[in-house]
């Protein structure tokens, strides 16, 4: 019997193609937000997957508390290095796919023009 568990996932890998294919029974479950290492909230989605399907670099990650859009704590395993990262404009497309709150998108846009310039 396998166990389900909650995974935590940022920046470029919430590219919704790559989603699907690392996880193809996951269930998304809520936009979700961590603390940051610097203050500042990382935004993410959470997913609901079988214990037994998790990769090596995703069992090897921390387990961080997290907070759902609709204010929800859950536990979730994040990625080893979970903090985002990718390039900016593909972790802003993914952002704007999962419709992350629009504060956050602006960020990230701003980091996105930044990177171009």
């Amino acid at each position: 019997m396998t166990q389900e568990r909650y995974l935590f996932l940022c920046g470029a890998e919430m590219d919704p193609t790559a989603v699907r294919r690392a996880h193809p029974a996951a269930r998304f479950v809520a936009r979700a937000r961590v603390a940051g290492d610097a203050g500042g909230e990382v935004w993410g989605i959470l997913l609901q997957t079988a214990e037994g399907g998790a990769t090596t670099a995703e069992s090897d990650g921390p387990e961080r508390e997290v907070v759902t859009d609709d204010r929800r704590r859950e536990r979730a395993t994040a990625p080893a290095g979970w903090r985002p990262g990718g390039e900016p404009a593909a972790i802003l497309a993914a952002a704007r796919y999962w419709e992350l709150p629009p504060s956050y998108g602006r960020g990230l846009a701003a980091s996105a023009q930044a990177a171009e310039e």
